[in-house]
């Protein structure tokens, strides 16, 4: 069972997602603190995208019309820029890059096997949930980057307009049949918490097996999540 629905003592305050339009506290939390090491920050960052580029390409080769199979696979390429760029800056801490992608992408290729479906259109929401919440996740953790890397990776995770494609690949489905609503709102709830898991692997080994995870992950999850819900709500979608 996934680590934040387990029982707790009363001393562990459950998971709360804010309700919209309320402020989430992540000031109260050193967000920084989260970060892992650089190299192992860029070599998740790294296969994050890796995986994601592959995902948009099969999508765009699946897709039911021209116009989103071109929206996809510029977005794959989106996504592959960021491999690049982030792999050129993992070269400074890793001689082995490779070998430094290893785990990680095996980590994430699990993750992204939870959501494995039959359903094109339920895979397509399914990158657009990841990739908005793990950008917004990731983005969080480079503040405990030094400035150095700090400065290089924020601009590369910034979203370069391929959130909006995939947002229009799913406006264009929706505007045909108003039934893919109710099921990609259903599909949408269920990707949220193996999506947290997915994020959760990326912090700190060392905060992750603290007992106060969960404490001091909570505030960052409901910003997150809040910004998740926007993003639904754009899409007529409920979270």
């Amino acid at each position: 069972m996934a680590w934040f629905w387990q029982r707790r003592t009363t001393d562990k305050p459950a998971f709360r997602v804010a309700p919209r339009g309320e402020t989430a506290p992540t000031s109260k939390v050193d967000v920084g603190s989260l970060a892992p090491p650089v190299a192992d920050f860029l070599a998740d960052a790294c296969a994050l995208h890796l995986i994601l580029a592959s995902e948009l390409a099969q999508l765009a080769s699946d897709a039911w019309s021209a116009q989103d199979a071109d929206d996809l696979m510029v977005a794959s390429g989106m996504a592959n820029d960021r491999y690049r760029a982030l792999r050129a800056l993992l070269q400074d801490y890793e001689k082995d890059v490779a070998g430094a992608l290893a785990a990680p992408r095996d980590t994430l290729r699990q993750h992204m096997e939870r959501f494995t479906t039959t359903r094109w259109y339920e895979a397509v929401g399914t990158i657009y949930v990841v990739t908005g919440f793990t950008r917004d996740f990731w983005l969080a953790l480079a503040g405990g980057l030094p400035e150095r890397v700090r400065t290089e990776v924020v601009p590369i995770l910034g979203d370069q307009r391929d959130e909006e494609l995939l947002f229009e690949v799913l406006k264009r489905l929706l505007a045909v049949d108003q039934r893919y609503t109710s099921r990609l709102s259903l599909w949408a709830r269920r990707l949220v918490g193996d999506t947290m898991l997915m994020c959760r692997s990326a912090i700190a080994p060392d905060v992750a097996s603290a007992s106060d995870a969960e404490i001091r992950l909570e505030p960052v999850f409901t910003d997150v999540v809040a910004q998740h819900t926007r993003r639904l709500d754009r899409l007529g979608l409920t979270a």
